[in-house]
Parts: C-alpha cells; sequence; structure tokens
C-alpha cells in the first residue's frame, strides 16, 4: 500500500521564503479503529479477533493509568508515550495554581527508531513507506 500526497501552496505572508511555493502533504483516505485493526491482526496470527480486540482495550486502559502516574510507555517497534504539559508563564513559582495556569495535559508520542548501517536514522513506523501521488483529483499547475 501507498501513502497518497497532493499539493498545496503556501499562502502564509508571514513565512516569505515559502510563500507561494507549492509543498507535498499527506493523504489520509480513512480512518481504522481498533476492530479493523484486530481483523488485520487476526489474519496475520493465530489469535482471535475477540482475544485481540480484548487485549487493545485492556492496552489503553493501562497506558492510561502509566500515563496518568507520570510513566513513560514503551512499546515495541511503535514507539514511546508519555503526558506532556503546557502552561503559562508565572513571575514566580509561589504564583503558580495549577487550575489557572495549565493550559493542557497532551499525550507526546516518539516513534521508535533505529539506525541503519551508514548511521542514518529511521522511524520504525514509516521505513519503506511509498508515495504515490493522489490520483483523481485537481492537479494544480
Amino acid at each position: 500500500m501507498s501513502l497518497f500526497y497532493k499539493f498545496r501552496q503556501n499562502t502564509d505572508v508571514t513565512t516569505p521564503k515559502a510563500y507561494k511555493k507549492w509543498f507535498a502533504r499527506a493523504v489520509h483516505t480513512e480512518t481504522v479503529g481498533i476492530r479493523e485493526l484486530s481483523e488485520q491482526m487476526q489474519c496475520n496470527s493465530t489469535v482471535k479477533r475477540s482475544d485481540i480486540l480484548a487485549v487493545l482495550s485492556e492496552l489503553a486502559d493501562a497506558m492510561t493509568t502509566e500515563l496518568q502516574n507520570g510513566h513513560k510507555v514503551y512499546l515495541e517497534g511503535i514507539g514511546t508515550f508519555m503526558l506532556g504539559i503546557s502552561s503559562r508563564g508565572c513571575d514566580h513559582t509561589k504564583d503558580f495554581r495549577t487550575d489557572r495556569d495549565v493550559v493542557n495535559v497532551h499525550v507526546v508520542f516518539q516513534p521508535d527508531t533505529y539506525k541503519t548501517r551508514n548511521g542514518v536514522k529511521r522511524h520504525a513506523l514509516t521505513d519503506g513507506t511509498r508515495l504515490v501521488e493522489m490520483p483523481h483529483y485537481q492537479k494544480p499547475e
């Protein structure tokens, strides 16, 4: 399978070097959920879809617990998940209040990486991706 792309022109005048230049952008054709993943995994293993669904559902709960306990979660071949915080700045640490100054708590994902023989860093999830221009769209000139 391939990752489709199409072209988009930069119209942001605040980036003069990139203004009016064309850039390739990924096109996502659908969203796949745990049911579809479990069906695919069932075809590649001896485990039943219902068992895979149970494990994936429990994985989400276990990850939530571990992340909220301040731990990183590493899934080999996928990457590391952790929680991050965005907050407003305060002049003094004693003035900081989480209810007022924390803007959000978000998930940070670092994909699993490896180095090739020549020292190039690769992401496990993207290595081998084949790019193909999106068919059937009005390509800009």
